[in-house]
């Protein structure tokens, strides 16, 4: 059982101290002394503690249906209370009999909810939060609201109270008890009867021998009350006559006792728990005056709390102290953050090292790259060497027999032979790296390196043209074999050539070239470098041709 808490045992004695007040008031009345004033004081204790415990249910109760059909039973018996003190020091009896008949009447109301009500609540004990009462015993409302209407409409059947035919106006000094009395009576003790059995049926604790007793205590007062009001009124009529108050007082005490038992959760005993937490915190005011304290936090200058305001604040032995805004104050708690910590340091070691790790991959990374470059500038010059190479030879061959020209008739002819083989050689270099880049070559690229060989022959005098028809990329290959053929071509003729005629087409899905070369040199000489070239000679005039394949392959 949840012991009371400083407040709770406040509000226990305050409400005992009002009953005691109530009772004295009610034996003061009795015996002639401001009866009609006592008696509205006496009232007005008890609406205002219904009234009070209803708003501490509210306040208190967690599960919703529990709360709602609570409320509805302090609701119920204000409505019972206001009934009484209308009856009884109100309205004068004697000017006003038929309305004192009627509140008389409405007294069941309230007889007949409390019963269904507090058999609904007790239906709820120990459900979840979203539990809901079940339609077949909500279904009970009928026949309460169908007994009820009857109560309320007597004067019409007089099937629950009759009066002699003598006495009028009807008044509740002189009555018999009808049929209709007895089956709202059963009516009454069924529900009191299946709310008491389902207290104690859950009272008792599953699996064990344990039961909680203090729920039935109030029960067994009202039972005990309710026949010695019957059996021995005028012994109990001086301090316990109204059988409201009584009836009333026991049900807000059979719900406390649930309450204390734990049958009903609620949100009480917050300090309690709050300082028996293990969380380090402390809940203060707007000034960082400490209002509660748990037992694990310790004791911190009102100027580190300020500080925690605005940021967190690290505490000796890796403590983090945080703070929270709530009403009224603000709530401060410790976080060992030790671990976290750490955690945090290695992490930064850890980071570190991956930053040097990183910076030497970037290093390798650029060392590979410069590597990388270095080698493809070195595969290219060796390509270039490669295919150069003979070339290179025939010019420092003719460099030396330029030196030892012996006219310059013979000088001349050496330069313009090697002015073509220089060309050929920066074209040819050229070609292989834009090969090289793009895997094709642009047919005016080709159409470049013809014309500026056509134009170093010119200036040896020989007539020359070139002619292209097309203007699609071409194969790196196709490209090169072609250059290849036609300056094979120029070097073989270059002493006796005097007219030359070029001409470069694509169709069939071939790139052709095709020479008219007029001189001397035998052109058929070709053929051993160029097995697929076609040379023939008419009229002294040479013929080359040679076609190469789309894809690149030589025919």
């Amino acid at each position: 059982m949840t012991k009371l808490n400083k407040q709770g045992k406040q509000a226990a004695i305050i409400a005992a101290v009002l009953i005691a007040l109530a009772v004295t008031c009610r034996m003061l009345g009795n015996n002639g002394f401001y009866p009609k004033a006592l008696g509205l004081v006496r009232s007005g204790i008890y609406i205002f503690l219904i009234v009070a415990w209803g708003v501490l249910i509210d306040r208190r109760i967690i599960q919703t249906q529990i709360r709602r059909y609570m409320i509805g039973i302090s609701g119920v018996m204000v409505f019972w209370f206001l009934l009484r003190t209308w009856k009884h020091h109100l309205i004068p009896a004697e000017a006003l009999p038929d309305v004192t008949r009627y509140i008389w009447y409405a007294y069941y109301i309230p007889m007949l909810m409390l019963p269904v009500l507090a058999l609904f609540a007790t239906v709820s004990l120990g459900k979840p939060e979203q539990y809901r009462t079940p339609l077949p015993l909500r279904l009970l409302w009928i026949p309460t609201v169908l007994l009820t209407l009857t109560v309320l409409t007597n004067d019409l059947h007089q099937t629950v109270f009759s009066f002699p035919a003598e006495n009028t106006p009807w008044t509740d000094d002189h009555y018999s008890y009808g049929g209709m009395y007895w089956i709202v009576f059963a009516w009454f003790v069924i529900n009191t009867l299946l709310a008491l059995g389902m207290i104690l049926y859950k009272c008792r604790i599953p699996r064990s021998r344990t039961f909680l007793w203090l729920p039935v205590i109030p029960f067994a007062l009202m039972i005990v009350y309710g026949l010695l009001y019957i059996t021995a009124h005028s012994v109990i009529a001086p301090f316990a006559g109204d059988m409201t108050s009584v009836y009333c007082v026991l049900i807000v005490l059979i719900f406390e006792s649930c309450i204390g038992c734990g049958l009903i959760q609620s949100n009480s005993r917050y300090a309690e728990l709050f300082k028996a937490t293990t969380l380090a915190a402390q809940i203060t005011d707007k000034d960082y005056a400490v209002c509660l304290s748990s037992d694990a936090a310790q004791p911190v200058s009102a100027e580190v709390l300020h500080e925690a305001e605005v940021a967190p604040v690290m505490l000796d032995g890796g403590t983090r102290l945080s703070c929270a805004p709530i009403h009224s104050g603000y709530i401060f708690w410790r976080e060992d953050v030790s671990k976290l910590l750490s955690v945090l340091s290695e992490l930064s070691g850890i980071q570190a090292e991956l930053e040097d790790y990183h910076s030497l991959l970037d290093e390798e990374n650029k060392q590979k790259k410069r590597r990388k470059k270095f080698e493809e500038q070195q595969r290219l010059y060796n390509a270039v060497q490669e295919k150069t190479a003979p070339h290179l030879a025939l010019l420092s061959a003719l460099s030396r027999e330029l030196q030892a020209a012996p006219s310059s008739a013979d000088a001349k002819r050496l330069l313009g032979k090697i002015a073509v083989i220089g060309a050929y050689l920066k074209r040819r270099s050229n070609l292989i790296i834009l090969a090289d880049s793009t895997g094709s070559i642009p047919s005016a690229e080709l159409d470049l390196c013809l014309k500026e060989t056509v134009s170093n022959l010119r200036m040896n005098g020989i007539t020359c043209a070139v002619r292209f028809d097309f203007e699609d990329d071409m194969s790196a290959y196709a490209a090169g074999v072609l250059y290849d053929f036609y300056e094979a071509a120029v070097e073989v003729a270059f002493d006796t050539l005097t007219g030359f005629t070029a001409f470069i087409r694509h169709e069939a899905a071939m790139f052709r070239l095709s020479m008219i070369l007029q001189c001397d040199t035998d052109m058929a000489r070709l053929t051993a470098q160029f097995s697929h070239a076609s040379v023939t000679q008419e009229d002294g005039v040479w013929y080359c041709e040679l076609s190469i394949p789309e894809g690149g392959a030589r025919l």
